[in-house]
């Protein structure tokens, strides 16, 4: 099967298998001081771990070339697999009981998602009354053909400055009846909000199995093209199955916060502590795990072809 791979995070690809067969670090550094060598540092999984170890190498030189990054991946789910550390949730089986209860350390998941651009649900705040009025004027482009006519004829005419009048009133009253303008000091709260405490640099990818919602927070940079043009190609909610790998963050026992009032002697470092802890406690409110939600880290997310 191949795959057509929209986000691989290189950096926790080759960390996890350096460590899955034991060596490829050790293999890649003596290579880099002795090019023309045979002898070889690694031991246990020798084949495999001196082919990643080549394309660490390889890729390092250039990094155009992603192909090595998806060769190495192909290596290191082909190794879980036959270790047996990989969960799969694709089938409808698997409950979120399940899942928490597993001692399996990589989780893959098979089906349609969508995509959350925070960065570009805040810019939707900060531009939204601009773009309520640009909707609403939309609305009115013959009338606005119209104006202009008038206008290029005799800008000071009583017909041109009363049909202004009431293309102007038309908009606000189209705004308000679509309800196409909020207050500014709503617009920046909502900004402030996102910014503290969804981070505006993330992107998540939400999928659904069986009633439980996996949500990969992914870096932007791993990337293979920008979120804009993965969302034309595959619709924001897609129509096509995407599979995820990648490492449980967060699927069961969350902390409650726990909130005290310090004593008046109390040290700066306890009141930071505490702050800490209110901080948690705002987090919880705002962003917080839901009930069959499952938090996850990913290392790749692809199509099959």
């Amino acid at each position: 099967m191949i795959k057509n791979f929209i986000y691989l995070d290189e950096q926790k690809l080759y960390s996890f298998s350096s460590q899955l067969f034991e060596g490829i670090t050790e293999y890649f550094l003596n290579q880099q001081g002795c090019e023309h060598t045979e002898e070889e540092a690694q031991k246990g999984k020798f084949t495999s771990g001196r082919v990643i170890a080549d394309v660490v190498k390889e890729a390092a030189s250039s990094t155009t070339k992603k192909f090595l990054h998806d060769h190495a991946f192909n290596l290191f789910e082909a190794e879980l697999l036959k270790n047996d550390l990989l969960l799969d949730v694709s089938s409808k089986d698997i409950t979120f009981d399940e899942i928490c209860l597993s001692n399996k350390s990589f989780i893959r998941i098979r089906s349609k998602g969508k995509f959350v651009d925070i960065s570009e649900i805040q810019q939707l705040f900060i531009h939204f009354n601009e773009i309520g009025k640009a909707i609403a004027t939309s609305l009115m482009s013959d009338e606005l053909q119209e104006l202009d006519k008038l206008l290029a004829i005799n800008k000071n005419s009583k017909e041109a400055k009363e049909l202004q009048s009431q293309l102007n009133k038309a908009v606000r009253e189209n705004i308000a009846e679509s309800q196409l303008c909020l207050p500014k000091v709503i617009l920046d709260g909502l900004d402030t909000i996102i910014e503290q405490f969804f981070g505006s640099k993330l992107v998540y990818f939400k999928q659904v199995i069986n009633n439980v919602e996996y949500s990969s927070c992914m870096d932007p940079q791993h990337l293979r093209e920008s979120i804009q043009a993965i969302c034309k190609k595959y619709a924001r909610k897609t129509a096509k199955e995407f599979v995820v790998i990648a490492t449980i963050c967060h699927s069961h026992n969350t902390q409650d916060s726990d909130v005290k009032e310090l004593p008046e002697d109390s040290t700066l470092l306890s009141h930071l502590v505490g702050l800490a802890e209110n901080l948690y406690e705002i987090e919880q409110i705002f962003g917080s795990k839901g009930e069959n939600e499952i938090i996850i880290e990913p290392i790749a997310i692809y199509t099959e072809l």
